[in-house]
Formats: C-alpha cells, structure tokens, sequence
C-alpha cells in the first residue's frame, strides 16, 4: 500500500473515532493567561512537531471533530531560554518540541465546555471539559507542592532509599496518587506550590510530570483541573555553575497571567478570593543570598501595588504564594537566604491584611497560629522577632506544604527540622490539600493517604498556643 493512502486512511480513522492516533499531542492542561478567570481559560499542549493544531469546543459533548461548534489555532513554541534569572543573556538547548497555547475568550461564567485539541492530520485527544468561574460561587482550591523525583543516586530513582534512607519517597506513585485525589476532590483549580520537578531543563522530567497530570488531575465526570502554577528553585534548571537558570523552563510551560523576562509573579481574582503568586526561588536551583535579595526586590513594589488594588481590596480574603517557606520546621535568623524574603515582604503582607500565606519546599506540612513578625527589626542576637495572636484576623497564617510526593523532611526534635513555638499543625507525611471559601470563612482540609492530617477554619479565636499533636518521626 502507498505511504498516501495509509495516511489517508489514518486521517479517516482519526475523523471517525475522534481519537489521538498518531502521538502528535500530549501533555494537555489549562490555566489562566490573564486576570480573568469568568470568561477566558488557556488551553496548553506538547506536540513534536511546529504545525497547524488546534483546540475544538462546545457546550455539548460531541462524538466527532467535525460537530463542535468552535474552533480556535493554537501558537507552538520552542522552550529554549535566553534570559537568566539574573537577567543576562545565556546559552541553552531547547526542550525538544514545541509546547502550545490557545487562549479561549468570550466564554459565559460557571459554564461548562467540552474540548478536544487536534493536530493537523485531523487526530484529536479525548474529549475532557472545562469550566469557567461563577461570578457567585464558593471557591474551592487543592494546594500542594514538590512532586519533584527523589534524589539522584548511582542506583537510579529508587537508589535514594539506600542514600537517602531518612528521606523516603514512594515516587512517582505517591505523587500520582495524590494529584488523583486532587482531581477527585473536584476543585476550580490546583496551586502547585513550586518544585514540580528535580530539574527544570530535563525534558524527560517535564514529559513524566505532564502526563501524570493530564491522567490524574481529572475530576470523576471528566472535567480537567487547571493549574495556578508558583516556580520553585528546582523548575530553574540544572545545578551549579548555574550557567542554565531560567524561570523560562517553566513559564513557557503554563498559563499565567505575567509574560515579561524576571520572577514570575501575578494575581488572580476569584470570587472573594484575591490570590497573589511570587517568584522566592533563590535564584537558581542551589540559590545564594544575593540571587535571592535581588529576586525579592525586584517585586516588591508590584506587590506593594498588587495588594493596595481594587481585586485585592474587595476580596473578603487575602492569599498570597511563593516557594521558599519561612515559619516552618527550620530555623529562621540564620543568616540564609530564607531570611530574604521576609524581611523585604512581611510588612507589606501586615500592613496588606494578607490573611494566609502559602509555600513549599520544606517537604513536610505545618500550619502556623496566627503571627506576626517585627518588621523593623526581624531578627535580633540570632533568634526570630515575632506575636502570636489569639484572633485569626490580628496576624497571618503560614502554611507550608511541600507535600506532593517528593521525598520527605522529617520533623524531629532537636534536628534542624523541629518543631518551633508557632507551629500549630505539622505533619511528615506526603498529603494534599484542599481550601474551601465563603465571604465569611476559609475552611482547610489536609489528608493524606489514609485520613485527616488537618483541618482548620479561619476566623478563629485561641486562648492558649499549644504545641501541635505530633509525635512522627524517622522510623
């Protein structure tokens, strides 16, 4: 038979049963491109190869490409860095392929649409749908980071169970399991708290994160989950020289509202939710102080700025993310790069009455009390200036949940990793979590494999700072 007419007979395959038959497309996922989560969302995938492929949509769900109602191009791109985190001009080797993006607009609010993305052949993936915000509705998020892999051994994936014996992780399964949870909880998106992978320029990383998402992150019906996506130091790239650290790895990657070179940070609304994402990387993967200071300056004033407008001010709550934790297990004050970040962002965050901060990167979950730190002079003889306060709404609440898989930082007594006299809530097991919010309340959920980890509902009022319920440790 003629190479034509197989092709030809692949395309009416494709036609009829309006299934992806040649691997053109993959790593399908959604999120938002601009501030508007009502009536726009971003449809994104990989292909191989740089040709017309587009995204096919509907109200109803269709059994064929040809019956949808709409159709919208998608633009391709190579992922191939050339602006440091520093802001100066590298060398990098493209990821391999070309990663989409069509941007749907003029959708109608808490609307269901069914939607395909079809190659030029005329193959489409399976049909998934997708759903725009209800101007009216309770929001409800999952939240989690660091579903990167394990540490790197000779023995390969699993080796870190002989090198790493005190940081277990069941990778990739726990991280897969999670993000079904995560789909299964049907919520109208996923914070992914930075750390998504060990190493941002490998391009087998980002292709096994991608499908794992594409196949887990769905909710029971078939509705996709779209990601409000915080980079984190491993998504820069490689390790030292640092020669490859980009945020580009990643935001050519997703959907977020900010598309100029420097730390990616942006704001959504959501019904009376605004939700404010930084960029607290240090810099590169293993980052330095000065990378950091840089880094956290340089969004200062737009947080400043962010906080003070409108979609901040009419929202009954105040969230903000970024990777880097501070109020966790580890010890503030100790001339680190973890200082940075606070010291030039706590007292916008106070004087913003921001009510709840989330992070990764220590892979673990804690829940402060509510607290708040001497702005003026953060830490002093070495140990942290801070309140805690018996009502929610007089400090901030941290929340550090580098919990999505990755391997485990166990929270011991007298290690580096301990508890301190603001945890409220900690935990040393792989989790997700899940934040419902009404005008009035913001309830948190935290499970793990087996049950409750945490719950917690603000505003709240405490009389004493008890010391969580913990008694984990290395087994």
């Amino acid at each position: 038979m003629k190479a034509h007419s197989i092709e030809l007979m692949m395309v009416v395959l494709c036609l009829a049963v309006g299934v992806l038959a040649n691997g053109q497309i993959s790593r399908v996922h959604l999120g938002w491109s601009q501030n508007d989560v009502y009536t726009t969302m971003t449809v994104m995938w990989h292909s191989p190869v740089l040709e017309s492929q587009y995204v096919i949509y509907d109200l109803q769900s269709r059994t064929h490409v040809d019956e949808y109602e709409w159709h919208l191009d998608g633009s391709g791109m190579a992922i191939q860095p050339t602006i440091g985190t520093d802001g100066q001009t590298i060398s990098t080797t493209a990821l391999p392929g070309y990663t989409y993006r069509a941007e749907l607009v003029g959708l109608e609010p808490g609307v269901p649409y069914y939607f395909r993305v079809v190659d030029e052949a005329g193959c489409a993936t399976e049909e998934w749908w997708l759903r725009t915000i209800e101007p009216d509705q309770a929001v409800r998020f999952a939240f989690a980071g660091d579903s990167q892999r394990p540490h790197e051994t000779p023995e390969g994936d699993f080796g870190q169970l002989l090198g790493k014996p005190a940081s277990p992780a069941n990778w990739p399964f726990m991280r897969d399991f999670l993000t079904q949870q995560a789909g299964a909880a049907d919520p109208d998106f996923m914070l992914a708290l930075g750390d998504l992978v060990s190493r941002g320029n490998n391009p087998d990383q980002w292709e096994n994160w991608f499908d794992a998402w594409q196949e887990h992150a769905i909710s029971p019906s078939g509705r996709m989950i779209p990601i409000v996506p915080v980079v984190g130091n491993h998504d820069l790239g490689d390790i030292p020289p640092n020669t490859v650290s980009s945020y580009e790895w990643m935001v050519g990657q997703f959907a977020m509202p900010q598309s100029v070179p420097g730390p990616p940070c942006y704001s959504l609304d959501f019904p009376e939710l605004h939700l404010t994402v930084l960029a607290a990387t240090g810099g590169h993967l293993i980052g330095t102080s000065s990378a950091a200071a840089a880094e956290a300056a340089a969004q200062a004033a737009w947080l400043e700025n962010d906080l003070a407008g409108a979609g901040a001010q009419g929202a009954s709550w105040r969230l903000v993310a970024f990777h880097y934790n501070y109020l966790g297990c580890f010890a503030p004050c100790n001339s680190n790069l973890y200082d940075v970040y606070p010291q030039a962002w706590s007292k916008i965050l106070q004087d913003s009455d921001v009510d709840m901060v989330l992070m990764g990167h220590a892979h673990n979950y804690t829940r402060t009390w509510p607290v708040s730190l001497d702005t003026g002079n953060l830490c002093s003889g070495g140990g942290l200036l801070f309140d805690l306060h018996n009502h929610s709404e007089d400090g901030i609440t941290y929340v550090t949940a580098g919990i999505w898989g990755g391997p485990t930082n166990w929270i011991v007594s007298g290690t580096a990793c301990a508890l301190r006299p603001w945890i409220a809530a900690a935990a040393s097991h792989p989790a997700m979590g899940l934040i419902e919010l009404t005008a009035t309340s913001l309830t948190g959920f935290v499970r793990d494999t087996v049950g409750q980890l945490d719950d917690f509902q603000l505003p709240y009022v405490t009389s004493t700072f008890d010391p969580p319920d913990y008694t984990q440790g290395i087994p």
